[in-house]
This record gives C-alpha cells, sequence and structure tokens, in this order.
C-alpha cells in the first residue's frame, strides 16, 4: 500500500492550496487553474484510490508507485510554473482586444448559429453510420452543434453589458442555453451539457465583474452534478420510449442514485471488461503507457500535436491526410492491453498524464505541463487585464473550462482539435476582427479586477 502515499500527497497537496488560496481571498471560480485541479482530482487521486486492488494486480506494485509517484510531482511542477512571475508577463505580449462590441452583429450571427446547431443535434438524434446517403460535406456541416451555445454566450454577454445592457438579449441568451441543455441531456450527452452550463454561468458573473456567492457555487456544483447525471442515466435507461413522452415520464420517475456511483465526467460508453477491468478510463490508460511505453512500443516525440494544423486542412485538399500520433498511440494498446486488442482498435481517452508518457516520458511529462501551466496561467492573466472589455468576457466564457479538458481527454490539446478549435475559435476571431473594425469602443471605462 505504499504506493498509496504519492496519492495521499498528491490529494492533500490540492486540499491544502484550495485553502491557502481561500485564505487569501484568492479564490475565483472562474480562474482555470481550478477546472484542471478538478479533472487532476477525478484522474489521480480518485481513480488511483479507488483502482488500486485492480491496478497492483494487473501492472504489479512497483509500476504503480512509479506512476504515482508521476502524479506527486507533475503537479507540484505545475503549481510551481503556474506561479512563476516572469509567465506572467505573457499576457502583457498579447495583444490588446478590442474595446467595441457591436450588438448588430451578434443579433445577425446568433440565429444562424442557433440553427445550425439545432440542425447538428436534429443530425445526431437520427445519426445512422450505415446510411450511405450521408455524404462526407453533410457529415462535415453536422459536426459543429456547440455553436449553438456559443450564440447564447454572445447573447448574454451583450445583453449584460454594464456600460449599455440589453436585458432582451439576455433573455434570449439564457432560453437558448437551457434549451441546448435540455436538448444534450434529452441526447444523454454530459460534457455538451455541463459545459454549457459551465459557460452561462461564467457569462452572467463576469460580464458584471462580479463572482458568485458560496452559497451560489454550491448550488450550481449541486446543479452541474444533476446535469451530468440526468444526461448520463437517461443514456442508460431502458425503461422508457426513446422520445419526449418517454424522456418526460423518465424526468418524473429520475432518482439521483441510479447513476452517481458512475458519475464520470468524461464521454465513454461502458461495455461488459468494465466489470473486470478499468484499463479504458484515464488512469488505467495511463498505467498502461507507463507500462508499455518505450518497452513494448515507442514513443510518437509528440507527433500528436500536429494537429493543431493538420486538422484545419480539409481533406479535399490533402486527401490522404494522417492522423498525427494515432499510430503510436493505437500500437501501445495493442501490444500492452489485458485484452486481444485488433489494430483498428480505437483506444479511449489516457489523460494528460498518459499523453505525455506517450509523447517521451518523464522529460515529455516535465515540458508539456510547464508549457500548460504557463498557457492557463498567461490566458487568466490577459482576462484580468481586460476583465471589463466585452470581447474578453466572451472569449473567457468560452474557453477556461478548457484546462479541464485538458486533463481528461486524449492529449493536453485535444479540445483544440476536435471541439473548440472548430466551433469557437472562428467565432472568436470573426468577434476580433468585426469589433476591431467597428469603430468607438462601447466597454466603457476600465475597471481593475483581480
Amino acid at each position: 500500500m505504499n504506493e498509496l502515499i504519492y496519492i495521499y500527497a498528491t490529494g492533500a497537496i490540492i486540499a491544502g492550496y484550495f485553502l491557502v488560496r481561500l485564505a487569501l481571498g484568492k479564490v475565483d471560480p472562474f480562474e482555470s487553474v481550478w477546472m484542471f485541479l478538478l479533472g487532476y482530482v477525478q484522474l489521480y487521486v480518485i481513480q488511483p484510490w479507488t483502482y488500486h486492488d485492480w491496478a497492483v494486480g494487473v501492472r504489479g506494485a512497483r509500476l504503480v508507485a512509479d506512476a504515482n509517484f508521476r502524479i506527486l510531482w507533475s503537479l507540484l511542477w505545475f503549481l510551481a510554473v503556474y506561479h512563476i512571475n516572469p509567465f506572467r508577463l505573457f499576457a502583457s505580449a498579447i495583444p490588446r482586444p478590442p474595446r467595441a462590441w457591436s450588438p448588430g452583429l451578434v443579433a445577425a450571427v446568433s440565429p444562424l448559429l442557433i440553427v445550425w446547431g439545432l440542425y447538428c443535434a436534429r443530425a445526431v438524434m437520427h445519426w445512422n453510420e450505415n446510411d450511405a446517403s450521408q455524404s462526407a460535406e453533410s457529415r462535415l456541416l453536422a459536426s459543429f452543434p456547440f455553436v449553438m451555445n456559443v450564440a447564447a454566450i454572445l447573447m448574454i454577454v451583450t445583453g449584460r453589458n454594464m456600460w449599455a445592457p440589453r436585458p432582451a438579449f439576455t433573455v434570449a441568451g439564457l432560453f437558448t442555453s437551457g434549451i441546448y441543455i435540455a436538448l444534450w441531456i434529452f441526447l444523454g450527452k454530459r460534457s455538451p451539457s455541463l459545459i454549457a452550463f459551465l459557460t452561462t454561468l461564467c457569462a452572467l458573473y463576469i460580464t458584471r465583474l462580479r463572482r458568485p456567492s458560496w452559497t451560489v457555487l454550491i448550488s450550481s456544483g449541486l446543479v452541474g452534478i444533476l446535469v451530468v447525471t440526468m444526461a448520463l442515466a437517461w443514456r442508460m435507461d431502458t425503461t422508457h420510449p426513446r422520445n419526449l413522452g418517454g424522456f418526460f415520464a423518465f424526468l418524473v420517475d429520475f432518482d439521483p442514485s441510479q447513476a452517481m456511483e458512475r458519475l464520470n465526467l468524461a464521454e465513454g460508453d461502458g461495455d461488459q471488461e468494465e466489470e473486470i477491468s478499468h484499463e479504458t478510463e484515464e488512469y488505467g490508460g495511463f498505467l498502461l503507457m507507463m507500462d508499455t511505453v518505450p518497452e513494448k512500443s515507442e514513443y510518437d516525440y509528440g507527433m500528436n500535436y500536429l494537429k493543431a494544423f493538420s486538422t484545419f486542412i480539409p481533406r479535399i485538399v490533402w486527401k490522404d491526410k494522417p492522423i498525427f500520433g494515432r499510430e503510436a498511440w493505437r500500437h501501445a494498446w495493442v501490444v500492452g492491453s489485458e485484452f486481444n486488442r485488433e489494430e483498428d482498435f480505437a483506444s479511449p481517452a489516457i489523460g494528460i498524464l498518459g499523453a505525455t508518457q506517450l509523447n517521451g516520458g518523464a522529460l515529455a511529462t516535465f515540458i508539456v505541463i510547464a508549457v500548460a501551466a504557463a498557457t492557463i496561467r498567461a490566458a487568466y492573466d490577459y482576462f484580468l487585464r481586460y476583465a471589463e472589455v466585452p470581447w474578453t468576457q466572451f472569449f473567457w466564457s468560452v474557453t477556461y473550462y478548457n484546462a479541464w479538458l485538458m486533463v481528461v481527454t486524449d492529449d493536453p490539446l485535444v479540445w483544440f482539435y476536435f471541439s473548440w478549435g472548430f466551433m469557437v475559435f472562428p467565432l472568436v476571431i470573426l468577434t476580433w476582427f468585426m469589433n476591431k473594425l467597428g469603430g468607438p469602443a462601447e466597454a466603457g471605462r476600465p475597471v481593475a479586477v483581480g
């Protein structure tokens, strides 16, 4: 059980860090470090403790101890880099945001995004992998559901502008967000529903340069858990018809305890293997990478990060475009799994430490964790520097939660490759340039925050 000492220390450091920041009055719920630490607790405190006996039985006490020690020093290194002052200077090097904000642009763009998002949701509802009539273009068009939530945030930021409030925009934004959350609960997708809730809460508060009280935070946490639990429970439900009538009947019969034991904020569909193994969960994937790479399978040497560029090159231009890093990732799973895996096995998320082990072991972990910490800190400092500017409020509302996704998904940039980069980044850039050209500022007087 000595290998658990590192996990207890990791949990104690995170708890101590929170208490110190609390005592200093520096706990901002919209500071993305908390989202990073939330994911870290989920994957590298709770899972190692819960799955300890399985891990030792499958991978051996020595490897589990080595993995848990890496969990500890990676956290310490992240916090050290996050609080090194020179990294905070990055925020001052980033171009200033546009101080203008165009309600007309929001009014023109938002309805299009809402319709597009509804179309995507309908496509998900009727998705059929074997339907040959679905062209590649139609599948691509149906891959942008989050734009509906982006429209909601645009309208909330416009409506809650301190210097020129427009309540009608706020009402429309909240209604759109509510529909989006309900719709994706109905589709059984927990992450989209939760992210929409988080972005909406952020937009409501930072637009007035305020932070929620502890009462509101605790209540919001319970609502977030309820949203995730309902989506998961509905996805697993077999007693109600899969239509609106069945969904409303499910809500009437809903018992939160049905799904609480399976509450895990990272997307994933279970199978019978989960009853005897945890390797397809993030900590299990991390252990597999520690056990397999490089002794049985090669490093990918960070090839996956090339997807930050290649993802945005259409296959109509680059027909044979590879998925960089996929081959090494899949091979590691095939040779290291407890089960027989085919060469086309689509491996599940391995978390940030599993990804960095695949990148290049301890050295890659040291580098990637430092870059992640510096990036998260610079982004947050940039937000504080221009917190009164509507564009910054929009940008931060639809961005800050990604620190959690950096921890819990395939690798630290997967949120950019396959989600934010497509559905949010273009709109962030569009609003930047359109408002830069828009003339006088509507943001009002600068206000010190932080």
